[in-house]
Order: C-alpha cells, then sequence, then structure tokens
C-alpha cells in the first residue's frame, strides 16, 4: 500500500518537473529563434545598406567622367 502511494506522488512530482522543464525549453526555443531572425534581419539590411553604396559610388563615378 505504501508502495504504490510512494509511486503516486514520486510518478506526480517526476511531471511536474517534466513538464516545467519542457516549458522552459520551449521559451528559450522561442527566444533563440527571435535572435536568430533579428540576426539574419541585421545582414541583410547591411547588404542591402553595402549594395545601395556601391550604386552611388558608381554613379558618382559616372558623374565625375562626364
Amino acid at each position: 500500500m505504501y508502495y504504490i502511494i510512494a509511486f503516486l506522488v514520486g510518478l506526480g512530482l517526476g511531471l511536474i518537473f517534466y513538464f516545467r522543464e519542457k516549458s522552459k525549453l520551449s521559451a528559450y526555443k522561442r527566444e533563440l529563434e527571435k535572435t536568430s531572425v533579428a540576426a539574419s534581419s541585421g545582414s541583410s539590411k547591411v547588404g542591402v545598406l553595402e549594395a545601395k553604396i556601391q550604386v552611388l559610388e558608381k554613379a558618382l563615378q559616372d558623374a565625375l567622367s562626364k
């Protein structure tokens, strides 16, 4: 009888800790995805700005050569 009660209590505590860690892990994954998206967004913005600079440099060279 005591074994069954102890088993059920242990199972309940184990499930509580399992679900708590599972929710922490999913929150960490969401945060990691946000930082990943922000980093790729930042790098794409840098790429766009570098392309604009190249276009402006080419336009300046063309204007100076005329």
